[in-house]
């Protein structure tokens, strides 16, 4: 998936120029030019890679290939383009004119990934008429009402404790509501639809006569959501992004302002965790919401509906969860919001030994890389902690 990378050392660097089969030599001359800007394009056809390294060495840029590419041997490569704002605007310029090899489509990718790098456009969601600011990060409150979520199973099953604890989020700064009436916590098991209705339909239609900010219905039942955007659910949190129902699409297309969350997940609640494994975490998850994303729009759900979720946890190894939180950023590259979800997470208590209730610090310091790496909305269950600690970071950023 063409994206910007996150490159900080060279280290990284060295990473990121292995994976793509550079040869050693190449990887000592190029490493440092990398520090800069660099810029990932999956999948090139050998004459786009000669000609866009060509043009980068034109410009005094630069461009890392496979070692088959300017032999001939390798007809498709990896390739990232290494340079500044400035060189990228150059060689876009360059390809104004160029019609062929797949040209257009990366002239048109270095353009959105470009205005994103650079500008940061502010974004905003209509969630049922409800527009949603995504200018500055928003807070997502988790309510779960079950008796065996992995963090506060039990606490919320009666509809008035619900219903108090979501307005008392709301007070303390959440700006969403994440209703929820199954859990997806690992080896989870399934509930029928009748079960998870009677669980969020009250609450969510009792709660919407107290509130007016987007309320969520964490699901992936077609049925469950129709029902809860009928009485007042704005937004739908879709762990299977779509997969697991069928005619959750319908409900979709029928209700044409309501947006929704695509989530990241390997295999089931049920399997997710039964050796989760990935060659190259990023760009797997990436070039699954490319084609979520083409599946979505293919029927009828426009982009400018559609937030995406990694799926901290979901089907992830320890590993995989700390190199998406390191690589937030390089999941701007659709130029969609993006969601995440790592509130209390099992990750953390790899970190440091602790009970799901005792890792607001960790919380807090993947809520920091979110903050940093421009993610739109953060899902967390301590709503005024995590509410001050982002008022401290957006004071320190706006210091001139």
């Amino acid at each position: 998936m063409n994206r910007i990378l996150y490159i900080k050392t060279l280290k990284d660097v060295q990473r990121e120029l292995e994976k793509i089969n550079v040869s050693s030599q190449g990887i000592g001359l190029m490493a440092q030019k990398a520090l800069e800007l660099s810029i990932k394009l999956t999948n090139v056809h050998i004459g786009a890679a000669n000609i866009l390294k060509q043009e980068m060495l034109s410009i005094g840029g630069d461009a890392a290939v496979a070692r088959g590419v300017v032999n001939g041997i390798e007809k498709h490569s990896d390739m990232i383009l290494l340079g500044n704002a400035d060189k990228i605007k150059k060689l876009i310029k360059k390809l104004e004119n160029q019609t062929i090899f797949g040209l257009p489509d990366i002239k048109e990718d270095l353009k959105m990934l470009l205005q994103e790098f650079l500008e940061k456009p502010a974004k905003s969601i209509n969630c049922n008429g409800k527009i949603l600011d995504l200018s500055r990060i928003k807070i997502m409150g988790v309510l779960n009402v079950t008796p065996n979520s992995f963090s506060d199973g039990t606490k919320f099953l009666d509809t008035g404790k619900a219903v108090e604890h979501a307005l008392e989020m709301i007070n303390e700064g959440a700006d969403i509501i994440d209703i929820g009436g199954e859990s997806t916590r690992p080896n989870a098991e399934k509930i029928d639809i009748q079960t998870e209705m009677d669980r969020v339909i009250p609450v969510i239609e009792k709660l919407q006569q107290e509130t007016d900010i987007p309320i969520s219905i964490d699901t992936y039942k077609a049925e469950v959501a129709e029902k809860a955007i009928e009485k007042g659910a704005s937004i739908v949190n879709e762990i299977s992004a779509l997969r697991f129902d069928n005619k959750m699409v319908d409900v979709l297309k029928k209700y044409r302002n309501i947006p929704v969350i695509l989530m990241h997940m390997q295999g089931t609640p049920q399997t997710m965790q039964k050796n989760p494994y990935y060659e190259d975490t990023i760009e797997e998850i990436l070039q699954f919401f490319k084609e979520r994303i083409k599946f979505c729009n293919s029927n009828g759900i426009e982009k400018e509906r559609i937030i995406i979720d990694p799926g901290i946890g979901f089907g992830k190894r320890h590993i995989d969860n700390l190199v998406i939180l390191k690589k937030l950023s390089e999941f701007k590259c659709f130029g969609l919001p993006i969601m995440i979800g790592s509130s209390r997470k099992s990750f953390i208590g790899r970190i440091y030994k602790s009970k799901s209730t005792d890792r607001l610090e960790g919380s807090l310091a993947a809520t920091a890389l979110a903050f940093q790496n421009g993610v739109e909305i953060i899902r967390v269950h301590d709503v005024k902690e995590h509410k001050r600690f982002l008022q401290t970071l957006q004071s320190i950023k706006e210091i001139k």
